[in-house]
């Protein structure tokens, strides 16, 4: 089995491709609690575009929505890894790559230097001959990264003499609310599900103000929930209708709502969701179907070898509570070989999270994170 993992990266180099790839996983998770990192994904799978040519360089290009001039493309991922450095002062963002290669291969020298150069990404030899110790490796450099909030992603049993090349990336936030809510506000409330059940949740509560609305384009109320001393914030999108989440997230991709700062009544409920998923099945409906067979054209990844890509996974990783948000993601790709208060504010907007929802970890460019939340415990 054969690894790549990448992490969330900048809208202006995957941002179509972020909002098609995310529209299709939240689709499919409709009834799960969904917490992903669509540009970890995209961030992957161009380190992976880096080294691929003819036919399977093509369908990546076509669905990653990258400039056919390479160049370009490390141009603008150095430029986005660059921006990022020294950027967040309370608040935690990490963006990490990093290159395991089977050691009885050598990795391609230009292509070592691009993604180097451009995605920071480091190379290490393990040896296949030793599986416990290679995913021992790999596990360790995935839990470092995220803050042990994700502990491995792949076992012994994905490094076999098939192997290649892993390519991870990882990505980790914590920040803390800029009005952060008051814990002795927090009570069980009831959440009512989409299949009309209710079920009991720790719901926190704030009066403060907010840039918030109802935006009729989405039949749903909007409001930012700013990080202190940060860029980034968490965006909810509440709709309407307690069923209303799937058809919202159908219109929700590159939208970004006009929204006026005014006091809210905001009650949100405490929540941690864990999530896994195999994504060879959607990147295959999105076209990228030739980097999976055994015709797949990865030469420029290591000399004197064939690859294809055997498997990309995605985990990621969020909890949200009174004091702020804490957030991780992976993305493995894997290549082998082919075979209730009383306020002041007379009128505030209220907003009762007590139902399903959608939300994003974004700055002015960039999503970082993105998922729903249907139903506590699940």
């Amino acid at each position: 089995m054969k690894f790549l993992s990448l992490i969330l990266l900048a809208t202006s180099v995957t941002g179509r491709f972020t909002d098609v790839f995310y529209k299709q996983l939240a689709k499919d998770n409709a009834n799960k609690n969904l917490i992903s990192s669509p540009l970890s994904v995209g961030i992957a799978l161009s380190m992976a575009y880096m080294g691929a040519g003819g036919k399977t360089a093509q369908e990546m290009r076509s669905v990653l929505k990258l400039p056919a001039d390479k160049k370009e493309v490390a141009r603008k991922y150095k430029a986005f890894a660059t921006s990022l450095e020294g950027r967040e002062k309370v608040a935690i963002l990490d963006i990490a790559n990093r290159i395991y290669v089977n050691d009885r291969y050598s990795i391609v020298p230009e292509f070592n230097q691009v993604v180097k150069d451009s995605f920071k990404a480091g190379a290490e030899a393990i040896s296949v001959n030793d599986p416990d110790k290679a995913a021992l490796i790999i596990n360790k450099w995935v839990n470092d990264q995220t803050r042990s909030r994700i502990k491995s992603i792949v076992s012994e049993h994905d490094i076999d003499s098939d192997l290649r090349m892993i390519l991870l990336n990882a990505i980790y936030f914590k920040g803390q609310w800029q009005h952060a809510f008051d814990r002795k506000q927090t009570k069980e409330a009831d959440f009512r599900t989409a299949d009309k059940k209710t079920v009991p949740v720790q719901m926190m509560l704030i009066f403060n103000s907010f840039r918030a609305g109802y935006v009729q384009e989405l039949d749903a109320k909007v409001i930012e929930l700013p990080y202190r001393n940060s860029s980034l914030s968490m965006v909810i999108f509440l709709p309407e209708k307690v069923d209303g989440l799937p058809e919202m997230e159908r219109k929700i991709a590159g939208f970004s709502p006009r929204l006026s700062v005014q006091k809210v009544v905001l009650k949100l409920p405490k929540f941690k969701i864990e999530f896994f998923s195999q994504l060879g099945g959607i990147l295959g409906t999105m076209g990228i179907q030739d980097a999976f067979s055994d015709d797949a054209d990865f030469g420029g990844l290591v000399t004197s070898s064939g690859a294809k890509i055997s498997k990309v996974i995605h985990k990621a990783f969020i909890e949200v509570n009174e004091e702020g948000a804490e957030a991780a993601a992976v993305t493995g790709i894997h290549m082998m070989v082919p075979t209730s208060a009383k306020y002041n504010q007379p009128t505030p907007l209220k907003i009762i999270a007590d139902h399903p929802f959608a939300y994003i970890i974004r700055d002015k460019d960039t999503i970082y994170f993105q998922g729903h939340f249907v139903r506590p415990g699940k």
